[in-house]
């Protein structure tokens, strides 16, 4: 075992707050890498004077405002948009996100699926087995199928790079302006109009921030060509789903695979739920690994009992 916490310190007390998760799981990996620790499990939270830090995901509405002297909020994920639906939150301490390489490279692996599925007609043969059609679809070079990325920040930086591995004509826009070899990167709202026009298959792995709500609307889906796929890895937020069922129906889109959605679960009234021109997968696109995921967050611990500051943070004015 490895005692990496600062010896004159006392041992830190962290609570796991995760309903679904594998407590125990988490607990052997966290002490493997920061030695001893006071480590609970929700609800059996002792003095919550105590806890120093809170790893969680999904934490229940108004929990995490019961700890006076938590130093660190560590998400169980890349994004804290679970956290930061409980208005009650603190905000004057660091909410820490969870960012690793295997979280992008699953991202990105992700992309690269659902981009094969659609480029590949693979959508038009599971339609063809309801009614055992067997008819071959063309389709064009690699080089010659336009996909963007909307999102350029560290997963979506990952996800063009494989793109383009794989010799896809790749785009991407983001808020400020990226250079990126091989890949068409534009910027702004002009950028965007530019982007969606040559996108065939449109990625977005966008945060969710107040300029990146709503911005998948009928006025901007209406500009992607006839035909073209959605794959929404990002968040919810940024899809006006009622716009996109309507360019779904009315066979503007032709398919959409969604992993994010505005409320999680994805109740059971959704229409995406029946819509055969939409995959529904359940916040999977980079489930939180471990072992990853725990190394992570014990590092960041390990700074901080040092005195040091956790990265990455979560930046309000960004929304990320």
């Amino acid at each position: 075992m490895n005692s990496g916490v600062n010896a004159q310190s006392a041992n830190p007390c962290v609570l796991f707050l995760w309903e679904q998760g594998n407590a125990l799981e988490w607990k052997l990996f966290m002490e493997d890498l920061v030695g001893n620790i006071d480590f609970r499990v929700f609800p059996d939270v002792g003095d919550r004077a105590e806890v120093d830090y809170i790893m969680t995901w999904m934490p229940p509405l108004g929990e995490i405002e019961k700890y006076p002297n938590a130093k660190a909020i560590f998400s169980i994920g890349a994004g804290v948009s679970h956290i930061l639906r409980d208005p009650h939150v603190p905000r004057d301490i660091p909410i820490v996100r969870l960012t690793d390489d295997a979280l992008s490279l699953d991202m990105s692996l992700y992309a690269l699926h659902w981009t094969l599925h659609f480029h590949r007609g693979f959508d038009q043969y599971l339609r063809q087995k309801q009614s055992k059609d067997w008819k071959r679809h063309p389709y064009p070079a690699n080089e010659d199928r336009k996909v963007g990325v909307l999102g350029l920040g560290e997963i979506g930086g990952k996800v063009v790079e494989m793109l383009r591995g794989v010799h896809f004509d790749v785009g991407g826009w983001s808020r400020s302006k990226k250079n990126i070899e091989g890949v068409s990167c534009f910027v702004g709202e002009e950028g965007l109009a530019q982007l969606l026009r040559r996108s065939e298959i449109l990625i977005s792995v966008l945060p969710p921030t107040p300029e990146t709500a709503n911005l998948l609307n009928e006025t901007r889906l209406r500009l992607m060509p006839k035909g073209a796929f959605l794959i929404n890895m990002g968040r919810g937020e940024a899809v006006v789903d009622g716009d996109l069922v309507k360019l779904l129906d009315e066979e503007h889109l032709r398919g959409a695979v969604l992993d994010v959605f505005r409320e999680e679960p994805l109740p059971a009234t959704s229409p995406y739920w029946g819509h055969p021109s939409v995959v529904v997968t359940p916040h999977a696109a980079a489930p939180t690994n471990v072992k990853y995921g725990a190394k992570r967050i014990a590092e960041n611990i390990i700074k901080m009992e040092a005195g040091c500051p956790p990265h990455p943070v979560y930046n309000a004015s960004l929304g990320y």
